[in-house]
């Protein structure tokens, strides 16, 4: 019997002069030794790395510091609306050699009395502001220099990319030295194309600085920037909410050397205006239809129309709304540009110069209330339900029950045909009408208005509100609506309403106490029962009176209306007393909400809400009530008058003396809110 063989532990590729044992130690000690080694190779690469990275940077500033200035403002305002100025110095970059100076337009918003720079060298003068780019929100400064100042170099916008290193320089805190903050180039043109963006720490501090490349370079001025600038006093201190946010703009040096001559020669310059109005919707899908024009716009002058839609800009496609705005709002104020427009199907080449400012806009006003009239199941004509006393259409003999069938010879087929067609014009244009009366069609020549601003009488309604008698309802409860996100809960009464009807909405701004609300619903169920109009009451945070941070919550609760309530935005109104009658302003003017009308009583204009232009895309008008002998009455009457130099239709009443104060209102008072109302459905 043979012997078992014996096992034999083999260690591959052991040289055989070494022990199997002593080959397993080598290899444990290289496993333990190799990473040290790597580390240690690792942190001296890395050491080198970074001392290199760091002689990059401080090559880039060096090559710039000459060109920053430190800019010193003295006097002028503290804040604008509610933004409080910088009292310290500021930024600025030399552009040319003859003592021109760019710097953000932040650090003069306040209108500074004097402005003195200091040089790099330690030298102080004198500037003078030359001039603004309030499309870009830059300065432009000039000092008396003795010798030529250094000039940057401009970084090609042609060769920037995304990730690249980014330094943001500023001279403020110490002006013998720069300050610095290391960045990338994060986004290329935002903000319509106007900047690049950088994630670099970008503030007050370096505000009107350089954003330099690794080359040192200059990318662009720094500045702040908002995506919905207000358009106005406030527009220059828009932006600053991004603020140590991670997020930072810089407008390309590049463009600045390319528009500085005419800067000089202009002094100002301002952001192109075409003047037309395009259909609500999603700019990044919605074509560029357009819906109105402004009139002595640059668009009127060009023979544009409603219902055209363009094509093209300067041999560039666009398709929707914002590729639209990609080409116009980098554009300044006389540009010219070539616009390719479609109508009826035909393209059209127009060229048209851009505008720096266009007369508020005001909407036409024929003075008819219309209902869909209906033949056999097909929608013809818009058939007239009321006439506005003393109104164009009351002065070209129109009347109720006539049906408008035609509009400067085009078929009238729905009520948004007609209300498209009318809105489409604008006051003082002459409208040709074909109206079938009795059988028989009549052509009536009526020349458009202005929207009134008197209210209809109780005796103007009496017939109407005859022929749409109230249902009588029995008092209902209240039911809730809420916000997720807020803690507060909404009160409402929507009325019982045909199946096809589409209630109006007043938002009404209350204050807090649920037995109130009942109360308001109870004095409002007839008109909205009536008038077809649910009646949502909103409270303030529990235990609190209204505030300007409650404006985002008054915008979801809307949007929320909409929604939940099926409400007509044509007829959305909301209504505030004192300081939420200041916040109703707030809410019915940033035209986020979509309200045709607001009612303020006893509330003068918030100070930090300046009245945008009224435009074709923002049907508001405006009920200003006042308490007889009341104490805001100076600045409620002065308020009318801003308002109606902006373009807003606003009517102003008087309150009896002993109603202050009380947020339940009078029967005449809630009369005449209700009829304003229905008066916003007429055109």
């Amino acid at each position: 019997m043979k012997s078992p063989e014996p096992t034999v532990k083999t260690c591959r590729q052991r040289p055989p002069h070494v022990p199997c044992n002593s080959v397993n130690r080598m290899l444990l000690f290289a496993w333990i030794a190799l990473p040290l080694l790597l580390a240690n190779f690792n942190s001296v690469a890395a050491d080198d790395l970074a001392s290199q990275e760091q002689q990059a940077f401080t090559t880039a500033v060096n090559a710039v510091a000459k060109s920053v200035v430190q800019i010193r403002t003295i006097g002028g305002l503290d804040r604008v609306g509610k933004t409080l100025l910088s009292t310290g110095p500021t930024t600025g970059v030399i552009v040319s050699s003859d003592g021109y100076i760019v710097s953000s337009a932040f650090n003069f918003a306040g209108k500074p009395n004097s402005i003195l720079v200091k040089l790099a060298s330690g030298k102080q003068l004198a500037a003078k502001l030359v001039g603004r780019d309030s499309n870009r929100m830059l300065v432009l400064l000039k000092v008396q220099a003795e010798q030529p100042l250094p000039v940057p170099v401009a970084a090609q916008t042609t060769n920037t990319q995304v990730g690249q290193w980014a330094i943001a320089v500023g001279r403020t805190f110490q002006s013998e030295q720069v300050d610095v903050s290391v960045g990338i180039v994060s986004a290329l043109k935002r903000m319509y194309g106007r900047v690049l963006q950088t994630d670099a720490n970008v503030s007050v501090a370096n505000y009107g600085g350089p954003l330099v490349d690794i080359s040192g370079n200059v990318l662009g001025i720094l500045v702040p920037m908002s995506p919905q600038p207000s358009g106005g006093e406030d527009a220059e201190v828009a932006g600053t909410s991004f603020y140590d946010s991670g997020i930072g703009f810089a407008v390309p040096l590049e463009h600045i050397f390319g528009i500085l001559e005419r800067w000089k020669d202009q002094t100002d310059l301002r952001p192109g205006k075409l003047g037309i109005g395009l259909q609500n919707g999603d700019a990044h899908v919605t074509p560029p239809k357009i819906t109105s024009v402004w009139r002595e716009s640059p668009a009127a002058e060009a023979g544009w129309q409603a219902d055209d839609l363009i094509t093209a800009v300067n041999g560039v496609e666009v398709a929707t709304q914002a590729q639209l705005r990609f080409q116009i709002v980098p554009k300044y104020a006389d540009d010219a540009l070539q616009v390719t427009l479609q109508r009826d199907g035909k393209p059209i080449e127009s060229e048209v110069t851009l505008t720096g400012k266009l007369a508020p806009y005001r909407h036409p006003f024929l003075g008819v209330l219309t209902g869909q009239a209906v033949e056999e199941d097909n929608h013809t004509g818009a058939l007239i339900l009321l006439v506005w006393p003393g109104s164009p259409a009351g002065k070209a003999g129109l009347k109720v029950g006539d049906k408008i069938v035609k509009i400067e010879d085009a078929k009238v087929r729905s009520l948004i045909d007609f209300r498209k067609q009318i809105l489409s014009m604008h006051p003082a244009q002459s409208a040709k009408l074909v109206v079938e009366r009795e059988g028989q069609e009549l052509s009536i020549e009526a020349e458009l208005s202005t929207a009134p601003e008197d209210l209809l009488s109780a005796a103007d309604l009496a017939d109407f509100y005859t022929q749409g008698a109230a249902k009588a309802e029995q008092q209902q409860e209240l039911k809730k609506l809420k916000v997720p996100e807020f803690e507060q809960a909404a009160q409402y009464y929507r009325p019982t309403l045909e199946e096809d009807q589409q209630p109006g909405l007043i938002l009404y701004l209350g204050d807090g106490n649920e037995e109130k609300d009942q109360k308001i619903a109870k004095q409002w169920q007839t008109t909205c029962d009536r008038d077809g109009m649910v009646l949502l009451v909103a409270p303030p945070k529990p235990k609190a009176s209204w505030k300007s941070d409650d404006l985002s919550y008054l915008q979801q609760l809307s949007r929320l209306a909409v929604q939940q309530l099926e409400v007509d935005r044509r007829r959305m109104i909301v209504v505030g007393q004192e300081k939420a009658g200041q916040l109703a302003y707030g809410l019915a003017m940033s035209g986020r909400a979509g309200f045709a009308g607001v009612v303020s009583i006893n509330a003068p204009l918030p100070r930090a809400l300046k009245p945008r232009n009224a435009s074709p895309n923002n049907r508001l008008a405006v009920l200003i009530i006042e308490s007889q002998d009341g104490g805001f009455a100076p600045l409620i009457r002065r308020d009318l008058q801003t308002l109606r130099a902006a373009g807003y239709p606003a009517v102003r009443l008087v309150r009896p003396a002993d109603s202050a104060g009380e947020i339940e209102l009078d029967p005449a008072t809630r009369s005449s809110i209700s009829r304003w109302a229905l008066g916003l459905l007429c055109l």
